[in-house]
């Protein structure tokens, strides 16, 4: 059985360090991982994170920004794609995580700068475990999609493109066709897929060919073990065993999901305007009903709109971001989400409440979007205006980390 997130009184608390500081030095905390190679906060925008999906390790985070100063020679004036790797020492008992070096994804063939716009990262990493004692859910690529048109040669067809760096920092691949422009992509746990939504149908890239799933967005693969993936289409979310195979409607009317595989097969996504998820039957170790859960609500709806959930740890936490105002702020049930911005709250199945995460001080919500996580939420990420907690909204939006203890 998984052990409790963290104590439930210790939920409540969480307090700002200073850029470039390990995460995590006095227990629950929030950092800035958008650091300029000074240590100060990156000069321009930073925003949608992604982290790596290998168990508690958390090995990368990936981000765009429009800064120029994160690594030396970014001179193109675009908004790039960046992996932070994670520095220190490496333990699956959600130790601190404490920032490491900073990579520029986004090159030009020749190594020099993208001559296009860059975004919408996503990284591997996955549950499994180890096989001839190599470690099959240590992550290994960053997929994006860019618009420029020199990361590899003979790219001539004038739209975005989906590509793939693997190590992460090595030379770039593309992986999408020329059918009508790139909007979103994700990569399967092993990166051996890479999806990617091309002229408004989702395809996936599985060695030298493509399979196409059909018309729809949002794709997302299972966090855990396996290759299945989940996308939003017309008529609600559907699922494609293996990330190839005939997609089946499993939620109508949802949309925006995300899946996990491990211990209780469950979807979480949007629908009405709300978060709910559901179980997808029953596995070796749990059966699990089909009831639709509400995610984003307190005793009543959410008096907002919720969206763009991210599921973890068999199921049991879910973040995403909420405009609505009525939610738990923490484990005792207070409320008070009144700074008018969007936030990144974090649900526990386990005790059927809603926490916030973006938050400066004492649970006080300062305002983020892009929330997401890493698989056992002992990390939850966001992107917010820089001081965190600051009303005005001329302040760059940096990426920030918060560590909620050993779990």
């Amino acid at each position: 059985m998984l052990r409790r997130l963290v104590p439930l009184l210790a939920l409540v608390a969480a307090a700002l360090v200073p850029p470039a500081a390990a995460v995590g030095d006095q227990g629950q905390s929030t950092a800035v991982i958008s650091t300029a190679m000074d240590g100060r906060p990156a000069n321009g925008d930073s925003v949608a994170p992604a982290i790596s999906g290998d168990r508690r390790w958390a090995r990368y985070i990936a981000f765009e920004s429009d800064a120029t100063n994160l690594v030396a020679g970014d001179t193109n004036g675009q908004r790039d794609v960046f992996v932070v790797t994670r520095g220190g020492l490496l333990r699956n008992d959600g130790s601190p995580w404490s920032l490491g070096g900073t990579t520029l994804i986004s090159r030009a063939a020749d190594g020099g700068p993208a001559d296009g716009p860059s975004g919408g990262a996503a990284l591997d990493g996955s549950f499994s475990g180890t096989r001839g004692g190599q470690e099959l859910f240590q992550p290994s690529c960053v997929a994006f999609v860019s618009s420029a048109s020199n990361l590899v040669h003979d790219d001539t067809n004038g739209v975005a493109d989906a590509f793939v760096s693997r190590g992460p920092g090595g030379a770039l691949e593309r992986v999408s066709a020329d059918n009508g422009g790139v909007t979103q992509v994700a990569v399967s746990g092993d990166c051996s897929r890479i999806a990617f939504v091309e002229g408004g149908r989702v395809r996936v890239r599985v060695g030298g060919r493509i399979v196409d799933l059909g018309p729809g967005q949002d794709p997302s693969f299972a966090v855990g073990q396996t290759k299945d993936l989940v996308f939003g289409a017309p008529n609600g979310v559907k699922l494609a065993r293996g990330g190839v195979h005939r997609a089946k409607t499993v939620v109508p009317g949802g949309a925006n999901p995300a899946y996990n595989d491990v211990k209780r097969r469950i979807v979480a996504y949007e629908k009405g305007g709300q978060v709910a998820f559901r179980g997808l039957g029953g596995t070796r170790d749990c059966r699990c009903d089909d009831k639709e859960r509400v995610v984003s609500r307190r005793r009543a709806l959410g008096n907002a709109r919720s969206h763009d959930p991210v599921i973890g740890s068999a199921g049991a936490y879910v973040t995403f971001t909420t405009d609505a105002s009525s939610l738990s702020l923490d484990a005792l049930g207070h409320r008070g989400d009144r700074n008018g911005k969007p936030d990144v709250y974090l649900y526990t199945d386990r005790r059927k409440l809603t926490l916030v995460q973006s938050v400066a001080d004492q649970a006080v919500p300062a305002g983020g979007e892009h929330g997401t996580m890493s698989y056992y939420a002992n990390y939850v990420l966001f992107d917010a205006v820089w001081p965190l907690g600051d009303t005005s909204t001329s302040g760059r939006r940096q990426v920030f980390l918060r560590y909620l203890d050993g779990v």
